[in-house]
């Protein structure tokens, strides 16, 4: 058994005992073994978890740089997309000026997030500074053909803040992904909306709402998320409803948007679903539970979950005490 383990039994016992305050010491032997779960799942055999590592990276600022710098060297894209989006998110501007040697990757959205990585670091204009960008490409990127490269676009432009690319993005949204099934192409639709009301069109969330009460369980699931990040608390009667219907992905999205609004029903599901059999559920679970803030169940959670047989749940929980990840938990 370890370290961490042994604190675990000692510090608490059982749930039931879990409203006391946690102790300083356990707690920071946790946030070590959290960092140290990054910084392994950055090296995983799996690239999907390389990427998810350096998301929740965000939080390590002494040791983003150097990570993210291995990540631009990786041969999956998504790896070097996340490294390039945290690039122009945190402004690493040390690592930075390596973003222009993707500006002709193979992969689109590797290609976008150069782009928004020197935009974010230099800007676009070359009589301020020679390592400026020219962002128009993202203009046309924005309409590809691969339901994935639109999505991302659209998080990109809706992060740089430049309300000129309104008009751009919502005639994306209008033109039709040929090869994406209906569903897929609601959730492009629903990104893009999301872009757009950040860049400051108000009008674009009653097409967010409406996704929740959509034919299909992925657009539901990422309505209440994106409402959640968008902070919509005048739905948040609507959300607290979606608690009580399956499936229990959507449960889950619901109870961490609410958590989001520091509203606490949604916690009991949350904990029970860190204890499911499913790899998936247990890992949305941990995720989701950094978002309860000052709750000792919660936090007590994520600590023996990073202990679990799977990584990928080890690293959602590292994520979630450590409050890294690209939705900024």
């Amino acid at each position: 058994m370890g370290f961490l383990a042994l604190l675990l039994l000692a510090g608490f016992g059982s749930l039931a005992n879990a409203q006391n305050s946690i102790p300083v010491n356990v707690k920071q032997a946790a946030q070590t073994r959290a960092v140290q779960q990054i910084l392994v799942s950055a090296r995983s055999a799996d690239p999907i978890l390389r990427a998810n590592a350096i998301e929740a990276a965000e939080a390590l600022p002494r040791r983003i740089g150097p990570l993210v710098q291995q990540a631009l060297n990786d041969p999956h894209p998504v790896v070097r997309y996340a490294a390039l989006v945290t690039i122009g998110k945190l402004k690493i501007a040390g690592v930075a000026p390596s973003a222009r040697s993707f500006l002709q990757d193979t992969n689109e959205s590797v290609r976008a997030a150069a782009i928004f990585a020197l935009a974010r670091n230099f800007g676009t204009n070359p009589q301020t500074s020679s390592m400026a960008v020219d962002v128009s490409a993202l203009g046309g990127l924005a309409f590809s053909s691969n339901p994935g490269t639109r999505a991302n676009v659209a998080y990109l432009m809706g992060y740089m803040g430049d309300s000129s690319a309104i008009a751009l993005l919502k005639a994306a949204a209008r033109q039709k992904l040929h090869t994406a099934t209906p569903a897929r192409m609601l959730l492009v639709r629903l990104q893009v909306a999301e872009a757009i009301h950040k860049l400051g069109d108000g009008e674009m969330l009653d097409s967010i709402r409406a996704g929740m009460f959509s034919q299909f369980d992925e657009v539901r699931i990422l309505s209440v998320q994106i409402l959640g990040r968008l902070f919509d608390r005048q739905w948040e009667a609507a959300v607290e409803n979606a608690l009580k219907r399956p499936p229990i992905e959507l449960q889950l999205a619901a109870a961490g948007t609410l958590a989001r609004f520091g509203n606490r029903k949604g916690l009991n599901l949350m904990l029970d679903a860190a204890q499911s059999g499913s790899v998936l559920l247990r890992s949305q679970a941990a995720i989701t539970l950094g978002m309860f803030r000052n709750e000792p169940q919660a936090t007590q959670m994520l600590m023996g979950l990073l202990t679990d047989q799977s990584e990928s749940v080890r690293l959602s929980a590292a994520a979630g005490l450590l409050g890294g990840g690209r939705d900024g938990l």
